[in-house]
């Protein structure tokens, strides 16, 4: 007979074991057996009632709110929170089906965004993607926003609608917000910028949502301020109404300032930017992403802003017809990066030599050889310090350091807001491989600090920092003991650091300043406009065809 701690742990791994295993404990005089006992007992019970609910709600296609709001609570509580998107996007596709557009939608929104912000595996899957695509084409068609009769504008100058979901400071939306206001050719195109404001509080929100964040009036005042001295339009969409009469709302404002191309800056979480992707409001709509498109078929081209990403997704676009381009999104140099951070507030010595490294997907891109060698840097060099900026499980990475003997000497900051001004705490960057951070290492160059990367491969997320850096600087063949020996380099020798970082700064200014980018902007835009003139074109000309066709002579024949 198995023992109680061994019956637990099976119950906690989320195993089914048989109830009558644990009776004999449950009446055990020992109370911490007891407590044990019932308790898994309890769990068990829960799984099961859990599976009842969801059986439920199967037999009657997910169409009742109290019991799916009963299956969320259980999942969360048993820590299953993987298990509550694919129900509650059931219920909203539902929901639509009934005619309840506003309910249907904001439940998708609400399954959605919990997902992609806890990494969850529903919105990891192309075809759950397509089918809330399908969901949110459906709501757009049935909720009837009546556009204009000719979208035609004949501007002179390109008017350029940059949408995003919510407007804030510290955010990597702002931060391309300001850089485009600022360098975008004024004589060539005219640049507007629109708040879905998706995530605030509606004054009728008949789904309600994990989280709410405050208006973009209060998070983004800095950078609407920006926007007004610059005199770039900023339309934030009133929040009085639903989700579909917000995005009627913003539909009939594109209309009034006669937009010529969409960027939607937004994801499948922003159910307002995903209808109105659906809608004939402008001549052509780019999709730009940053982590996962929004899938709609009303969308004309993808813009990726990370070539890993981009490569694995390049086919699939392909296939589907839809253009896809990458593009990397450079570093305005002109930004207030605020006050410089102290050491000593996050307890660092100030004679220690400070190495960083920052990503978004840290636990998928630091391998145990790059662990090996930042152990073999800091064994090396006593008053170095390592710092891990950014997101990521790296429960592994920590105890590969503890063991080492040098995980008091590592730290690990979690997601920045204040980046790229916290990089200045650093004294230089180190690229991780195989593969590394393309943001991390521009923002580590244009604030002056040394980088040191290595060609991993030739693929594009092992080999683009290297590039950033330049031949002369980098480190190829996978040559870990080159790489610790341009690292102990830098800590010993401040001049090199110091001219090194001159030399990173100048090439972000040469190769990766906004000023690029904008420019990229403007001519991505033109080209899917004149793309979807030749399409549209095109198919005037069938028309006409048809109508030859079907005249008298066709008639005869």
């Amino acid at each position: 007979m198995p023992s109680l701690m061994e019956l637990v742990e099976r119950v906690n791994k989320g195993e089914m074991i048989d109830p009558e295993q644990l009776e004999v404990y449950q009446e055990s005089s020992n109370s911490a057996e007891k407590f044990l006992a019932h308790h898994a007992h309890a769990m068990l019970e829960l799984r099961h009632a859990q599976q009842h609910m969801l059986q439920s709600l199967e037999a009657i296609d997910y169409s009742d709110q109290k019991v799916l709001n009963q299956f969320v609570s259980v999942s969360g509580f048993l820590g299953q929170t993987d298990l509550r998107c694919g129900p509650i996007v059931k219920f909203g596709s539902c929901a639509i089906a009934r005619r309840e557009y506003a309910l249907g939608v904001d439940a998708i929104q609400n399954a959605i965004a919990y997902d992609i912000t806890h990494g969850g595996a529903y919105t990891a899957d192309r075809e759950n993607c397509s089918f809330v695509a399908q969901q949110y084409d459906r709501a757009a068609q049935c909720v009837g926003w009546a556009g204009p009769s000719s979208i035609d504008w004949n501007n002179k100058q390109t008017r350029i609608a940059y949408i995003c979901s919510t407007i804030c400071d510290d955010d990597a939306t702002a931060r391309t917000i300001c850089g485009l206001a600022k360098h975008h050719d004024t004589k060539r195109c005219k640049l507007h910028v629109y708040s879905t404001e998706c995530g605030v509080r509606r004054d009728r929100q008949v789904f309600a949502q994990t989280t709410y964040v405050p208006a973009s009036g209060k998070r983004g005042a800095n950078t609407m301020e920006m926007l007004n001295k610059l005199k770039v339009p900023c339309f934030i969409n009133a929040t009085d109404g639903d989700v579909t009469a917000c995005a009627k709302n913003l539909a009939d404002q594109l209309v009034k300032d006669r937009i010529d191309v969409v960027i939607f800056d937004c994801a499948q979480s922003d159910p307002i930017a995903c209808m109105i992707a659906q809608w004939e409001c402008c001549r052509a709509k780019i999709n730009l992403c940053r982590r996962t498109p929004m899938y709609m078929s009303g969308v004309n081209c993808v813009s990726y802003v990370e070539q890993s990403r981009f490569d694995m997704d390049q086919d699939f676009w392909s296939r589907r017809g839809v253009d896809s381009r990458f593009m990397l999104e450079g570093m305005d140099l002109d930004m207030d990066m605020g006050p410089a951070p102290q050491r000593a507030t996050y307890g660092i010595p100030e004679n220690a030599i400070v190495m960083a490294t920052c990503g978004a997907d840290l636990d998928a891109t630091i391998c145990d050889e790059f662990c090996d060698t930042m152990i073999n840097v800091l064994r090396a060099h006593p008053h170095a310090v390592y710092l891990l900026i950014g997101e990521g499980e790296l429960a592994s990475q920590k105890r590969k350091f503890e063991s080492a003997g040098v995980g008091k000497r590592v730290g690990y900051a979690g997601k920045r807001k204040d980046l790229p001004g916290f990089l200045r705490i650093a004294d230089l960057y180190l690229a991780e491989f195989p593969c590394s951070s393309a943001t991390g290492v521009l923002q580590a160059m244009a604030c002056e600090r040394p980088v040191v990367a290595m060609r991993w491969g030739d693929a594009s997320g092992e080999s683009q920092a290297a590039a950033f850096i330049g031949a002369d600087a980098c480190i190829s063949n996978r040559d870990t003991s080159a790489y610790i020996e341009r690292v102990s380099k830098l800590i010993r020798e401040g001049t090199t650091r110091a001219k090194l970082g001159k030399q990173m700064r100048a090439r972000v200014e040469q190769h990766f300043g906004y000023n690029q980018t904008a420019k990229h902007v403007e001519q991505l835009c033109e080209q899917v406009l004149q793309a979807c003139s030749s399409t549209s074109g095109a198919s005037m000309d069938q028309d006409d065809q048809s109508d030859e066709d079907s005249g008298p002579i066709a008639q005869v024949a």
